[in-house]
């Protein structure tokens, strides 16, 4: 019987190397990718030697065609995959026009193309082993990101997509789940130029939890078969609310808030 195996996008930092060192404390061997090649060997090394665990690193961005595929291959060539993570993904900041089209190409081809083409390669695998399908979406798929005009409505893709093939395979034996973080402390905000320490609250509405907590419940909620988890009594009524409101409360209130840009403009 081959050893299981977990594929992490984005595994450099925050959820996705939580989801990194989870996996790896269940025994699963690694193949990890991502940009920051330093970051992502660290990563492997430490885990390597806490775990006893074999770890592969592929590095490359998910927007260049080329790195794409090149992942995508090695996915389909694998000889076994127990669970695929979808992680890697990003924010930018602005309104349709203020942002010049390639950025636009890159952001839609790391949420959607990305996230797509990866589940469809893994989906052979993952049927066979009865596997996991993580697919991390956002509290802000249920919301216009007027000022990250790309973010929200990307990310509604993501848990929408995933909702679907979890839906359409359920039968067949695939736990699929649409990953839903609020505010996470990761490095997500600090590399768009946020300072972490004033942005993160730490009680209230808007409190901000950390990676681990948001991985560890969505195993929890994998193991009762639901399709969206979402961390925190805060996002959990925040989401209850924006699916249950009138969608013209909703309209009103952001035509007269910010709050929806991620970077260092948001008050």
């Amino acid at each position: 019987m081959s050893p299981r195996l977990a594929v992490i996008t984005g595994a450099t930092s925050g959820i996705g190397a939580a989801y990194a060192d989870a996996f790896a404390r269940q025994g699963y061997h690694l193949l990890l990718t991502g940009r920051r090649e330093q970051e992502l060997t660290r990563l492997a090394e430490r885990l390597k030697k806490e775990c006893d665990i074999e770890v592969t690193v592929q590095t490359g961005d998910l927007s260049y065609r080329n790195d794409l595929q090149a992942l995508v291959d090695t996915i389909s060539q694998l000889p076994n995959l127990d669970a695929l993570v979808n992680n890697a993904g990003y924010a930018e900041d602005g309104r349709l026009g203020e942002i010049e089209w390639e950025k636009h190409r890159a952001l839609l081809d790391v949420h959607v193309t990305a996230t797509t083409q990866l589940s469809h390669a893994g989906i052979p695998h993952l049927l066979q082993s009865k596997g996991i399908l993580i697919n991390v979406a956002s509290v802000a798929s249920w919301l216009p990101t007027t000022q990250s005009v790309l973010y929200g409505p990307t990310k509604a893709y993501v848990r929408s997509f995933t909702e679907s093939v979890g839906l359409a395979y359920r039968q067949d034996g695939l736990k699929a789940l649409a990953l839903c973080p609020g505010f996470t402390i990761t490095d997500f905000h600090s590399r768009m130029g946020i300072d972490p320490d004033t942005f993160y609250k730490d009680k209230g509405f808007t409190r901000a939890w950390t990676a681990q907590q948001v991985v560890s419940q969505s195993f929890k909620d994998l193991e009762k078969g639901r399709l969206v988890s979402v961390q925190g009594w805060n996002y959990k009524l925040l989401v209850f609310l924006m699916r249950h409101l009138p969608t013209s409360w909703m309209h009103a209130a952001l035509a007269r808030s910010s709050s929806t840009r991620f970077t260092e403009n948001n008050p």
